[in-house]
């Protein structure tokens, strides 16, 4: 074993170390953080980047959409979406979400089943909160 190594130019040593590690704290953080791992924004896809989402991925996804204002305000809902469904056009929901408040833009985003799209907080600051996943039930 110690004449193996010693055949192994450093270089190497430190290229396999560093491919290692990474490696390593992928698969660890698959396991420890799961919901990390879990978006599937690119699940969703539109004709022509028009009309409503469909899930084009081989597993189901949970989507939801939010319908925002220039402030702080929004109203959200989720769609659990099988493989090849569509979600409807959301006019409906839009409509209701005007009587509540003037709606700027809406946003998608999706999470592989069983975890849920929802707001959690930012890695880069925990105050500001962003679209992201999180285990069913939990709030």
């Amino acid at each position: 074993m110690k004449t193996l190594l010693g055949k192994i130019p450093n270089w190497l040593r430190v290229v396999l170390v560093v491919v290692l590690v990474t490696v390593g704290a992928n698969v660890l953080s698959r396991f420890t953080n799961p919901t990390a791992h879990a978006h599937a924004n690119e699940c969703l896809a539109r004709d022509g980047d028009t009309g409503p989402y469909t899930n084009v991925c081989k597993t189901p996804i949970n989507a939801r959409y939010c319908f925002r204002t220039a402030g702080l305000e929004k109203t959200c809902g989720v769609v659990e979406l099988a493989p090849g469904e569509t979600m409807s056009d959301l006019r409906d929901e839009a409509d209701a979400a005007r009587e509540n408040h003037p709606v700027v833009r809406t946003t998608v985003h999706a999470c592989k089943a069983p975890f849920v799209p929802g707001d959690v907080t930012s890695v880069q600051n925990s105050a500001r909160m962003v679209d992201g996943c999180r285990k069913a039930g939990s709030e």
